[in-house]
């Protein structure tokens, strides 16, 4: 019965993460709506003021880990308005391939809500300092899925290290950019 539960929870997540990937709703029909970002833009270095600003032209918050001293801090935005911050060591070039922290944001109605019923049934959910709820699977724990109570954006985690995702989490600094 255990294992049924953590498949059930595996699917759940999947889910999820396939409703983020394939960039909202489609339409079998012979006629498809397709929604561009009008912010998209391919990976730049960015600064902390343009972060700012970008959030302010989006409408929403963006999300982030903070500043990090010897990073640059690598933004795209995709047509369908996922944003991703990603955190680059000191002389790495940007569109680099490598695996580096990284932030997405997404948006997604009552993401709290998606988040809170997978948690129901799963072991690997924790709460997240403001009032925020995390999940992630024991598959992919290296991407761990946050949001919080009245929002629209469901964030992503990512670190090579599964550990240090969380550890970003838990200890509460993952905040919009401000």
């Amino acid at each position: 019965m255990r294992i049924g539960a953590v498949v059930a929870v595996a699917l759940a997540i999947a889910f999820i993460v396939w409703l983020i990937v394939r960039g909202g709703g489609g339409s079998s029909g012979a006629t498809k709506t397709t929604t561009t970002s009008p912010l998209a833009a391919a990976p730049h270095a960015a600064t902390v003021s343009e972060l700012r600003a970008l959030a302010v032209r989006a409408g929403h918050p963006i999300y982030w880990a903070g500043p990090e001293s010897g990073r640059t801090y690598e933004l795209s935005v995709t047509s369908s308005g996922r944003f991703y911050v990603r955190y680059l060591p000191q002389g790495v070039p940007i569109g680099s391939k490598g695996a580096y922290t990284f932030i997405g944001t997404y948006p997604f109605p009552n993401a709290y809500g998606a988040l809170k019923s997978l948690a129901k049934h799963s072991d690997t959910s924790f709460p997240v300092p403001g009032g925020g709820l995390a999940v992630y699977s024991n598959s992919t724990p290296t991407n761990v899925y946050v949001a919080f109570p009245g929002t629209n954006e469901e964030i992503e985690v990512f670190d090579p290290a599964a550990a240090h995702a969380r550890a970003l989490i838990a200890s509460g600094q993952i905040q919009p950019v401000r």
